[in-house]
């Protein structure tokens, strides 16, 4: 089939606007091209960057983008769910594997993406201007590249929670948007590894912008590409899991990144630049409250002044081990009054006793910038760190070889040390023999509870087909929920319903 490369780009100079009312595939932008006189220096380059970010991780205020609705969209992974009631039904649409086309979070998310590319089209558009900068060259190459890898990254989450979605890559003006049609999952991957070429000068390390992607970034990225292109629903096996663990190998066998010692230590704001986070989103209140993470009120419980938002899943409670990444996982004990106030110790309690009957996702909280009745505050969201490296290999490779390769053990290993080495935990690491099935069950496992509430299982549910499976005991959360009524329909978000009825093609 043919691909589906469409053309838009929107000008850094409305890249801060708000868009309402208009099907954004729609929206006419010949009158806000790029004026001539700009693209003239470095800080001009850095400004048209700049809202690719705000685009795809905030979608331009508080409450938008990856940071704040790609939990929504995960609220299907075994781990996560909202409370029943009140203005929570958005969430527990995918809950209940029942989303609406008119589904606010996934209209937002959407546009947020789409935005994101628009905002890294603007700039690759404009190439040829950025290469008359005067400026190092080397900076320039990394700039183009990290714009490169964004849209990539961009158009990653539209195919894993949409599959079928338009490949947009220039300017397209007023009805002729109408036209534009859906390509297959495997042609905007296929876009994605193109782009992913382009960024090829990424530089290791960043020395001056830390929050900058690497060459390790676009590694782990591709590998990512290549296990969702191996598994479901695309299914290419074997050649693409080993295409998958190369990738990986690459950045478990460099010298840039590296596992913390102490799991914890990665939700410290103030190490926020840990070695193990190779590309993250810094929610910095101290920017302004707009810049913040949401997760101050949003992953608090009522008696803590919380909005209870979301909160973690009964049965994935009682099954998460007793390892030294539970603490930071998972908040389990209600410490503080609703204005804030430290309880003294015997006045504390469960949270599974609490109003809600469950306990709260424990990253993201807390992590200071800002007072309790502030809806932000500061946060690290991880989006790739090298423990992705270590268990996307020890996956991949397990996958392609027939079996776990020495190799694919220590990778694991790593991984198992770190969580239940000095816990009563240690009799969970993988002892050596395993079969190829129960070496990939564990890594499975193992995903499930080192990446909790970073919103990756959804996906690995998916690629491996495990949706139903992990959804067993969801009756927990569900009355009569029964996970074999789950349909493969329901694995991808529906395009928001403004957008098919203005587009039928995109139906």
């Amino acid at each position: 089939m043919k691909k589906n490369i469409i053309t838009l780009a929107l000008s850094c100079f409305v890249l801060l606007a708000t868009f309402t009312g208009c099907n954004f595939l729609e929206e006419d932008l010949s009158s806000q091209l790029t004026p001539d006189n700009y693209f003239k220096t470095e800080e001009e380059l850095d400004a048209a960057i700049y809202p690719i970010y705000n685009y795809i991780f905030k979608n331009n205020g508080r409450f938008g983008g990856l940071s704040t609705y790609g939990f929504t969209v995960n609220t299907g992974d075994q781990a996560l769910t909202a409370p029943r009631g009140l203005n929570k039904q958005r969430m527990l649409e995918f809950d209940d594997f029942n989303v609406s086309t008119q589904n606010p979070d996934v209209e937002k998310l959407w546009y947020g993406l789409y935005r994101g590319v628009s905002a890294a089209n603007n700039v690759i558009e404009n190439i040829a201007k950025i290469e008359t900068i005067p400026m190092d060259d080397d900076v320039r190459n990394q700039r183009i590249s990290e714009v490169y890898f964004l849209r990539a990254f961009a158009y990653y989450n539209l195919a894993i929670y949409w599959k079928e979605v338009p490949i947009i890559t220039k300017n397209l003006n007023g009805d002729s948007s109408l036209g534009v049609k859906k390509s297959s999952m495997e042609e905007v991957f296929n876009f994605i590894l193109e782009d992913l070429d382009k960024a090829e000068d990424l530089p290791g390390v960043q020395s001056r912008d830390k929050a900058r992607p690497t060459i390790d970034a676009v590694r782990i990225l591709k590998s990512y590409v290549y296990l969702n292109m191996a598994g479901y629903p695309i299914n290419k096996g074997t050649e693409y899991y080993q295409k998958a663990a190369d990738e990986a190998a690459l950045v478990v066998n460099g010298v840039d990144h590296g596992l913390e010692e102490h799991y914890a230590d990665l939700w410290r704001y103030d190490n926020r630049f840990s070695k193990e986070h190779i590309f993250a989103f810094y929610a910095d209140f101290a920017s302004g409250r707009n810049y913040g993470s949401y997760g101050n009120k949003s992953f608090r419980g009522t008696e803590e002044g919380g909005w209870k938002d979301f909160v973690v899943t009964n049965e994935f409670y009682r099954n998460y081990p007793h390892d030294n990444r539970i603490k930071s996982c998972i908040y389990d004990t209600i410490k503080y009054t609703k204005k804030g106030a430290l309880l003294p110790e015997e006045s504390w309690s469960a949270a599974i006793e609490g109003k809600e009957k469950h306990t709260w996702i424990g990253k993201y909280r807390d992590i200071g910038g800002a007072n309790w009745n502030e809806a932000t505050s500061n946060a690290i969201y991880p989006i790739f760190r090298y423990a992705d490296a270590l268990l996307v290999f020890a996956e991949a490779s397990n996958l392609a070889n027939g079996g776990p390769t020495a190799e694919a053990y220590d990778a694991l290993r790593r991984i198992q040390n770190r969580a239940y080495l000095g816990t009563d935990e240690e009799a969970r690491i993988l002892a050596d023999g395993a079969d190829q099935n129960t070496f990939d069950q564990t890594v499975l496992h193992e995903r499930a509870w080192e990446f909790a509430f970073e919103n990756k299982t959804w996906n690995d549910n998916v690629r491996r087909e495990r949706v139903k499976e992990t959804m067993m005991g969801h009756s927990d959360e569900a009355e009569g929920f029964d996970a074999n009524s789950i349909q493969e329909s329901s694995y991808f978000a529906p395009i928001p319903e403004r957008e098919a009825n203005l587009n039928p093609n995109l139906k």
